[in-house]
């Protein structure tokens, strides 16, 4: 049985300071589900610190600590405009919080001269079954602040974030982060010897209608949204992409992931259904493609985007929908080639 030193970076000018955080530390790691075997202060040049003795694996079948991933979602677009960046970013934050993914914080960073996101969220890390588990411990660091007072005010927040998500945080304080301050929370989690497993990843649809301008193309990726949501795989983002001397969009949206002995399967991936069909005229392959639409949202096969292609004599159009994993998707023969 192997067992682990818990230590901190803390100090205490006085030796009878350190007792109290010891003993509060301690309670800490119990309450995050680690088994601990007692603590003893040490000298640290001319100050103290603690150590604490635990037990660096926790059952199969125990409830904490919990097994989370931190991921970073970042879409790779550039805003010219702050505040459209922040907009962006405050709406990718409600969608991951609307799909029920837990947001630890958002921020913005620059590429080149324009201005980009970041979301911070946590996962589940679907560990395979085993008798035991590691536990491992790790830091996340977030916020922006001028002053370490305001960094220190909000540093009950994050914690009080990670309690929401069921995610034993251990300590938080503040720290310096180049010219700012940040705060720092020290949480555990429980891993596996394999690679991480998480519930959900992020999938991206590049839409198939093009735009004359880039406008257009970002009014048409926010009215996309809706689509995804009500095709049960959750809209993050959305991004303007150039499309030769045009413009069309992408969507990033969340896929659950299914474990097999065989590798990883996506719950839900967009397919594409080609007309077989011709028609003289783009208004007829128009009527058709609308009432196709129907008949594949009607018939549970949601649809989330669709175009007319081709030109005078031989228009025919294709449709963009969702099918869930193990569904039958229509077979159809492909377009005559001209």
């Amino acid at each position: 049985m192997t067992i682990a030193n818990y230590t901190t970076d803390e100090e205490f000018t006085f030796e009878s300071d350190v007792q109290p955080a010891l003993n509060a530390r301690i309670n800490a790691l119990k309450a995050a589900g680690l088994t601990t075997l007692g603590g003893r202060v040490v000298e640290n040049g001319n100050d103290y610190s603690f150590v604490i003795e635990y037990l660096p694996t926790v059952k199969g079948n125990a409830a904490l600590p919990p097994a989370v991933l931190l991921e970073t979602y970042k879409n790779g677009a550039s805003y010219w405009l702050e505040r459209e960046a922040e907009e962006a970013m405050k709406a990718c934050a409600a969608n991951f919080r609307a799909a029920k993914l837990p947001v630890l914080g958002s921020f913005l960073y620059e590429i080149g001269n324009d201005n980009a996101f970041a979301v911070d969220y946590l996962v589940r890390n679907l560990l395979r079954p085993a008798q035991e588990y590691d536990v491992k411990f790790l830091t996340y660091t977030g916020g922006k602040f001028t002053f370490e007072s305001e960094a220190e005010k909000a540093v009950p927040s994050y914690l009080a974030l990670f309690k929401q998500a069921g995610v034993p945080a251990i300590r938080g304080a503040a720290v310096k982060s180049g010219r700012d301050y940040a705060v720092q929370v020290e949480y555990v989690v429980k891993t596996g010897k394999a690679a991480p497993r998480p519930q959900y990843s992020v999938a991206r649809y590049d839409a198939r209608e093009t735009f004359n301008f880039d406008k257009e193309a970002l009014a048409a990726s926010k009215a996309a949204l809706p689509a995804f949501a009500r095709a049960g795989v959750p809209p993050l983002s959305a991004v303007v992409r150039p499309e030769g001397r045009d413009y069309s969009y992408s969507v990033d949206f969340l896929v659950g992931n299914i474990y097999q002995a065989g590798g990883v399967i996506p719950s839900a991936a967009v397919q594409t259904y080609q007309a077989p069909e011709t028609f003289t005229f783009d208004r007829e392959a128009e009527k058709a493609l609308a009432e196709k639409v129907a008949a594949f949202n009607a018939g549970g096969l949601p649809v989330i985007g669709s175009a007319v292609t081709g030109e005078l004599g031989s228009y025919t159009y294709a449709i963009d929908y969702v099918a869930k994993a193990g569904s039958q998707s229509p077979a159809y023969p492909p377009p005559p080639q001209y």
